[in-house]
């Protein structure tokens, strides 16, 4: 190559990119795609496309008003700068066979935030379109969402943020799954003063309250296990599980008041004249949401949980820790050939929940502990946050004898109104 195609092959890397043709980029300069993602087919076997638009520079001010839909025609350059008050605008776009073109995302970066380092990352895979925006200064953040393009679905959501606080960092934020019903969100960042303990254990998990069909609340529940919908419990208060067949527990919230609990078990123990040492489920009740506890120091009288005794074998209930005076409505029946039992249980108004079961194939003392959340005896900020679920959003019906999770209707939206909405 001589001198002369020299500079023009630099001239032309350097060059910005030519103006776009395509139909998204119309009457819209500067305007450009950038890149064109395979995202798989659709349930009829048609492709799936996102294109990626980079449409130049717009003014902060005017552009936050456009977040979360399509930039209008005007009011952008080619060219500009985050020290000038201007901020980097984009769009993500779903394309479809036989379908208008759907706004995913759009954004305008100025950085995110004083450190002036913020980013959006973008991943496109099959059926399946994921956003995750970082900024911040001396406290850093991330939230991030997952939508399903075909049918349109939110699939997560996440939120976080860490800042730095005596030289440990502090983390704070939640996140939840739409399509398993499952989350966590951080308790109160803890403020203990000295002496004072705080425990561990900052995020703590959802127990979902999510709406299931009447028929099930009427009588269904006697014969249909939990299924999917049902929050297994997973953390283990005391011993350890060699055998995942030696005993579970599922609970799930239905109403504001009912509360469904599913236990197997390989054997059952009881009843005996201590029903701690029979085969139970412990059930705390707290008056204030845990995620609103820093959990330092000693909680007070307005703050205190209360605990309950199930026993399995016959359904008893036994007051425990406060020495609560409210009396559970239990009703409990058998699940046939599953070695199993559901028990149906209406509660008193609560904000903090935990249910507990407690194995004991001795008969002599508790041997296995499992748990909706990390309890810690007579500790409110432990327990179970609620997230209720709207009908919107997903139910829970009854296949093939169980529970299973059912999304809510596709939402209506206009093509130029983003499906992921970013603050």
């Amino acid at each position: 190559m001589n001198a002369t195609g020299t500079v023009l092959l630099l001239s032309l890397l350097g060059a910005p990119p030519a103006p776009s043709s395509d139909p998204l980029c119309a009457k819209r300069e500067p305007c450009t795609v950038t890149e064109t993602l395979d995202a798989g087919k659709d349930a009829r076997g048609n492709s799936l496309q996102v294109k990626h638009l980079d449409l130049g520079w717009a003014d902060v001010e005017t552009a936050s008003g456009s977040i979360g839909r399509k930039f209008g025609p005007g009011g952008r350059k080619a060219k500009g700068s985050r020290a000038q008050g201007q901020c980097e605008a984009a769009e993500w776009w779903l394309v479809r066979s036989g379908q208008p073109a759907q706004l995913l995302l759009s954004v305008c970066n100025d950085g995110y935030g004083a450190a002036g380092v913020g980013q959006d990352t973008v991943t496109v895979t099959d059926n399946l379109f994921s956003h995750e925006q970082t900024g911040g200064s001396r406290e850093r953040w991330t939230q991030s969402h997952t939508v399903q393009l075909s049918p349109l679905l939110p699939m997560s959501e996440a939120r976080r943020s860490s800042s730095p606080s005596e030289g440990e960092a502090k983390e704070d934020g939640e996140f939840w799954d739409f399509e398993a019903l499952r989350g966590e969100v951080a308790r109160a960042a803890p403020t203990c003063e000295a002496g004072e303990a705080s425990p561990g254990d900052r995020f703590l998990p959802y127990l979902p309250q999510v709406q299931v069909d009447k028929a099930y609340l009427q009588g269904g529940w006697k014969t249909a296990g939990l299924g999917a919908c049902g929050f297994e419990a997973g953390h283990f208060l005391l011993g350890n599980q060699d055998d995942p067949k030696d005993a579970s527990l599922k609970a799930l919230l239905v109403t504001p008041d009912t509360l469904l609990v599913e236990v197997h078990d390989d054997k059952w123990t009881g009843p005996s004249a201590k029903w701690l040492t029979d085969d139970h489920v412990e059930l705390w009740l707290a008056p204030q949401a845990p995620q609103e506890l820093t959990g330092c120091g000693k909680p007070t009288d307005a703050q205190k949980p209360v605990q309950w005794g199930i026993r399995i074998v016959d359904g008893q209930v036994f007051p425990a820790f406060g020495s609560p005076k409210q009396t559970l409505q239990v009703e409990r029946a058998e699940l046939s050939g599953k070695q199993g039992y559901q028990l149906l249980v209406k509660l008193p108004p609560f904000k903090g929940i935990a249910v507990v079961y407690s194995d004991s194939d001795s008969g002599k003392k508790q041997e296995l502990m499992l748990a909706t959340s990390p309890v810690k005896f007579g500790r409110p900020e432990m327990l179970n946050p609620v997230r209720v679920v709207p009908p919107e959003e997903a139910t829970c019906g009854v296949k093939n004898g169980e529970l299973a999770v059912v999304r809510g209707p596709v939402k209506k939206t206009e093509p130029d109104v983003a499906v992921i909405r970013v603050e």
